[in-house]
């Protein structure tokens, strides 16, 4: 038997893990006039989440509640992605828009 062949099979697997990791991948929530869509995510420990303005209002996204120390991004307009972050702790994240409080809430959870 070709000893390749197992070889080949077992080297694509674990690429194919490595770089399917939900864990590694970025995730993308969009600010629009006075939402967060979605308003509810659920991520793994380690991934990315980009925050992409879509609307023409001015906002901001600040960590009401959740694990570890606070965080807020800069407060603007512009379309596009203004601020990223990296969730490595496990739990539940409350996160506003602090112009719009109200409207704009995100439910984060790292599993």
């Amino acid at each position: 038997m070709d000893m390749r062949r197992p070889l080949l099979v077992a080297l694509v697997l674990i690429v194919s893990l490595v770089f399917a990791s939900p864990a590694m991948a970025a995730t993308t929530v969009k600010l629009g006039d006075n939402f967060f869509a979605p308003s509810s995510k659920t991520v793994r420990s380690g991934a990315k989440v980009r925050f992409q303005w879509i609307g023409n209002r001015t906002h901001n996204v600040k960590k009401r509640r959740g694990p570890g120390s606070g965080f807020k991004s800069r407060t603007t307009s512009s379309r596009g992605v203004n601020f990223a972050k990296k969730f490595r702790q496990r739990g539940t994240y409350k996160l506003i828009c602090t112009i719009h409080p109200e409207t704009m809430r995100l439910t984060l959870r790292v599993r």
